[in-house]
């Protein structure tokens, strides 16, 4: 079969012949992929800086993606197995099944924004209707889809933060109902989240920046009166470390979490996995949850996982 190959660590993947993976029990299951989407993760883990390793080389790379069981079930799994291939072997009964009237590249890149965001806001935030929630780096592929799920899931206000005009923009008319521009100076960050904070008090942060944007939002969120937010962390693009003062998680009722594989147990994995995203595929399905992709083939692999992508895009190889 033909599949993106790793022949070495932080090495690009190369299209080339690999031999198809046979099932060596009844709990594999062989599928025929149609479409996977590349991901940061996908990245770190070809270049050996992922905790989660490989356990030889060469490989085919690619955790998820979406394609057809031998009796024809149209479904999205992780792969025991790369899956940005021809074929693949997934685990019985550990999939998605898929609505007959979503596209495969679809359903094969909105899994992981949906458990970067959805997931994050769910299982560590615990969302509520009537909450209002701030999505910190929201212009990101990940981040535009946490703002209209925590309208999905009944946020009263949505308040997205981001650098790109253009895409803030966008997020108004997918659900944020205030944007603030990370360009701007601190003074005005600032000034502006005061008034947000004064007529709607924060009750979640979904965070993927980390660093210095962070800093500022929980400096005037320490100078509100009390009221319980959760931060939770999802990424660090603008840094791994913060200053974080003592007295400000003492004098205020912030909580902080972090949200990723190894904070989502498995059977919330496994819950979100069978119950939730079932209904997000519907959606997308509907077009009342939009995800920006790029489709790339997969004869290209090498070319394009060196590329980055347009802003607020990812690359979907279509097989």
């Amino acid at each position: 079969m033909k599949a993106a190959v790793l022949h070495e660590l932080g090495t690009l993947p190369k299209y080339d012949d690999f031999n198809a993976p046979t099932p060596q029990n009844d709990n594999e299951l062989l599928i025929t992929i149609k479409a996977a989407s590349i991901k940061q993760l996908d990245r770190m883990k070809a270049a050996g800086r992922h905790y989660i390793s490989y356990p030889s080389i060469p490989v085919t790379v690619g955790i998820d993606g979406a394609g057809i069981l031998e009796n024809g079930t149209r479904i999205y799994a992780w792969g025991k197995t790369g899956m940005i291939a021809e074929k693949a072997l997934v685990t019985k009964n550990q999939w998605t099944v898929l609505p007959d009237n979503i596209d495969y590249e679809t359903a094969a890149v909105l899994p992981n924004a949906l458990l970067g965001s959805d997931a994050a806001l769910l299982y560590r935030g615990n969302i509520q209707p009537a909450y209002t929630v701030l999505i910190n780096g929201a212009t990101g592929v990940t981040g535009k889809i946490a703002v209209q799920m925590a309208k999905h899931r009944g946020a009263a206000k949505v308040i997205a933060t981001g650098r790109n005009e253009e895409i803030l923009e966008q997020l108004k008319l997918i659900g944020a109902d205030e944007v603030i521009n990370l360009s701007n100076n601190e003074k005005d960050i600032s000034v502006q989240l005061e008034q947000i904070c004064k007529s709607t008090p924060i009750d979640i942060v979904l965070d993927y920046l980390w660093g210095s944007p962070l800093e500022t939002i929980i400096k005037v969120i320490g100078k509100m009166p009390p009221h319980k937010t959760k931060i939770i962390t999802v990424g660090q693009m603008a840094g791994a470390n913060i200053n974080l003062p003592s007295s400000i998680l003492r004098s205020t009722q912030i909580e902080m979490l972090g949200s990723g594989i190894g904070s989502i147990s498995p059977q919330e994995l496994n819950n979100y996995m069978q119950k939730e995203l079932p209904e997000a595929f519907h959606l997308a399905a509907e077009g009342r949850l939009t995800i920006d992709f790029e489709i790339v083939q997969l004869k290209d692999i090498e070319k394009t996982w060196g590329e980055k992508e347009p802003p607020g895009s990812r690359f979907v190889v279509k097989i």
